[in-house]
């Protein structure tokens, strides 16, 4: 995958995350982050080896 379809993915969960106006949006929205930002780490790490 590539990676910077994942950082920006990422940017734009944590955006939504900010601009979100109820609880369950905003950690719907901060849960999609941290997948994408997992996923970032894994492929970064996928690369180094």
């Amino acid at each position: 995958m590539d990676l910077n379809y994942l950082y920006h993915r990422r940017g734009v969960s944590l955006t939504l995350a900010h601009q979100a106006t109820c609880t369950p949006s905003r950690d719907a929205h901060l849960g999609l982050a941290r997948a994408y930002a997992a996923r970032i780490a894994a492929a970064r790490l996928a690369v180094a080896a």
